[in-house]
């Protein structure tokens, strides 16, 4: 946790820096000015100087991409958002951009973090050992590392076979060969347990006139809502990864796949209307739209697309 305060600490300091010197004296400072600057507050600053260097290159580089996506929307005749500071619920990531960095044991059981140590890591296929980028991230209390590595493509022997697939709520998809994959709807299976928590969460949060909350610094409303955010990960997680195991088991068995051509944003449309046009049937129209994005019809294109690109290419 120390080494994300204080790369939100810097990210944040040279925003500062940057939105100084061009209001004082219309003069913007670049990349080069604010690399030297990093390495003489490393000689001057040891909590500075503790953190790996390539991390804070890393926090320079996410700033330059951040005004560079600032001035191409404002060139485009968008109205783009300055660059903002980052508080900390908004800075949750660690980037090394060069992996060797990073060291695995032998039985990939093990991280070893510069200015950290050697953290416990649970995995499933094996991380090849010339990945490039890795990022730490921390979600609900728990880290998550992430390594860009290049696999090769192992393409798949052809089948000859070739399906159209219907989307549905009832039922998931409805192959033309006439196979019914179920839709297991996992917001239903856990709606019990995230509607608890959220009775929680709000019987621990304290409101103005305005509807704000008060209390966000208070210790058991802090932890109601991390029970709450874990409990919607795991519903998401699990459909996820019946999203997974369904593209891949239609993957494996078609060569050509066409898949019904959906307009999600339009289905998934509320029906509440304007005060001087409601809507009807309002209620229906809603536990409708739950049930179309709990199904995932958008990630299972996706993911069908992202599998037969890596497995049937030659």
């Amino acid at each position: 946790m120390e080494m994300l305060r204080v790369t939100r600490e810097l990210y944040n300091a040279l925003l500062q820096q940057r939105r100084d010197v061009w209001t004082s004296r219309r003069v913007a400072i670049g990349h080069k000015a604010q690399y030297r600057q990093i390495t003489e507050l490393r000689s001057a600053e040891p909590r500075f100087a503790s953190i790996n260097r390539e991390c804070e290159d890393a926090v320079l580089r996410r700033l330059d991409l951040s005004f560079a996506a600032f001035f191409r929307r404002l060139k485009r005749g968008d109205v783009p958002g300055y660059p903002r500071f980052k508080p900390a619920s908004r800075w949750s990531q660690l980037e090394f951009p060069h992996g060797e960095r990073l060291r695995l044991d032998d039985p990939q059981q093990r991280l070893l973090v510069p200015g950290v140590g050697s953290i416990r890591l649970r995995k499933g296929r094996r991380i090849p050992l010339t990945f490039g980028r890795a990022f730490l991230t921390t979600k609900n209390g728990r880290w998550y590392a992430a390594f860009e590595c290049h696999r090769d493509i192992e393409p798949i022997p052809a089948t000859g076979r070739r399906v159209g697939i219907d989307r549905g709520v009832r039922v998931l998809a409805a192959t033309s060969d006439g196979e019914l994959i179920t839709n297991p709807r996992h917001a239903d299976r856990l709606r019990s347990k995230v509607e608890r928590h959220a009775r929680t969460l709000e019987e621990r949060s304290d409101r103005d006139a305005g509807g704000r909350v008060t209390n966000c610094r208070d210790p058991l409303r802090a932890a109601a809502a991390r029970r709450l955010s874990r409990a919607k990960t795991r519903e998401a997680n699990a459909r996820r990864d019946w999203l997974h195991k369904v593209s891949r088991h239609l993957v494996d068995r078609y060569d050509l796949i066409a898949l019904e051509d959906l307009s999600l944003r339009a289905m998934a449309r509320s029906a509440r209307g304007t005060i001087d046009e409601p809507g009807r049937n309002v209620a229906a129209k809603s536990g409708l739209n739950r049930a179309l994005l709990d199904a995932g019809f958008g990630t299972l294109g996706t993911l069908i697309r992202e599998k037969a690109e890596y497995l049937l290419a030659s």
